[in-house]
């Protein structure tokens, strides 16, 4: 799936212009910033698949159900901790038993507004993307029919699907129409750098500014990390170190197994994560992964598809640098001259986009 290039000029010529404006390193305006970022407004809903409350509470119910995967060992919730930023505190995710995970578990945080869905990009719905990880063997390694029909017993599913569908008819669809429906609440806002766009010059403290001024600016963040949920849900290879995971036998064979599965050619010769290009297939797109949203990224260490960055220092060190080595990396990724002082200020700013779970009118959206 490509995004039109239209719309990605004119959204860089946006942000572009109010780098300018940050570039001289004067603190953005709460307007200014309030442009390039906002805030996340009402959660994108399928009409196939209205919001109900009864469907959150089963969804999360499934989420949290460690029959969901075929060993009864895991839950969607085992790669998504909500003390940890619906994240996992490894570089890499949980793995079903006797599998290897090569990928970090990505944040569900604000995934609502996320297009396209998961690392590589391969997902387009969330409702479709939540049953994935249930059949697919390096995570829960279960099959969706099986699934249902071992849920059709119980006499507690069978209620809560009749409440929130209509009927007690389970199925793997409505199995993810109802996890989905779960995540899409899982929405944070009311940040300090919110508070700051609505106005409220004292939200930020002053090595909160300073890294305000330099994300827009100097630093050059905003370029990639742009909108209400900080990302232009754009691909890009930075460099990320893989060798924790490439030098792992058993990691590198689910490298090669993920890639054999989408049908990409090359696939047993592989001796990285191809990223991108395992969906596309297209070279170009090779070790490019999606520009992940920003919201409440204080509670998600490790960072990076593989969890190379164990810490926002870290992160801030590597964009610092230029990022890591690749034939492939982005243009974009040039050293930033920052100094130790600006590196600390940066961090202290992201660390300002930390919110709070968004209370849902769910009677609202019925």
């Amino acid at each position: 799936m490509r995004y039109p290039s239209s719309a990605l000029a004119l959204g860089l010529a946006c942000v572009l212009g109010l780098v300018a404006v940050a570039s001289a390193g004067e603190t953005p305006s709460p307007a200014a910033t309030r442009k390039a970022i906002g805030q996340p407004g009402p959660v994108p809903v399928p009409e196939d698949n209205p919001l109900t409350e009864a469907k959150v509470k089963l969804g999360q119910k499934l989420f949290r159900d460690t029959r969901l995967s075929g060993d009864g060992s895991l839950s969607c919730q085992s790669c998504h901790l909500p003390d940890h930023g619906f994240a996992v505190p490894t570089a890499t995710g949980p793995a079903y038993p006797s599998m290897t995970e090569r990928r970090n578990s990505p944040t569900l945080i604000n995934v609502a507004y996320n297009r396209p869905l998961i690392w590589d990009g391969r997902a387009g719905s969330l409702d479709k993307q939540a049953l994935g990880p249930i059949k697919n063997v390096l995570h829960l390694n279960n099959n969706l029919d099986l699934l249902a029909e071992q849920l059709k017993t119980d006499e507690g599913y069978r209620k809560a699907f009749e409440s929130a569908f209509g009927d007690s008819d389970i199925t793997p669809r409505r199995i993810g129409q109802a996890i989905a429906s779960y995540e899409r609440t899982l929405v944070f806002e009311d940040s300090p750098l919110d508070q700051y766009m609505a106005g409220d010059q004292e939200a930020l403290g002053e090595a909160e500014k300073r890294g305000l001024a330099l994300f827009m600016g100097k630093g050059n963040c905003i370029t990639c990390h742009n909108g209400p949920n900080l990302t232009d849900n754009q691909f890009y290879n930075l460099g990320v170190p893989d060798e924790h995971v490439t030098d792992d036998s058993a990691a590198l064979a689910s490298i090669r197994f993920d890639a054999k599965r989408l049908g990409m050619e090359g696939w047993a010769s592989l001796e990285e994560d191809p990223g991108r290009q395992a969906v596309t297939k297209d070279p170009a797109d090779r070790g490019k992964f999606r520009t992940m949203g920003l919201r409440n990224i204080k509670q998600s260490a490790p960072y990076m598809h593989n969890g190379a960055l164990d810490s926002l220092e870290a992160v801030v060190a590597f964009y610092n640098r230029g990022g890591g080595d690749h034939p492939n990396k982005s243009a974009l990724m040039e050293p930033l001259g920052l100094s130790e002082d600006e590196q600390a200020d940066l961090v202290a700013f992201l660390e300002a986009l930390t919110g709070k779970r968004r209370d849902m009118d769910l009677g609202q959206q019925d």
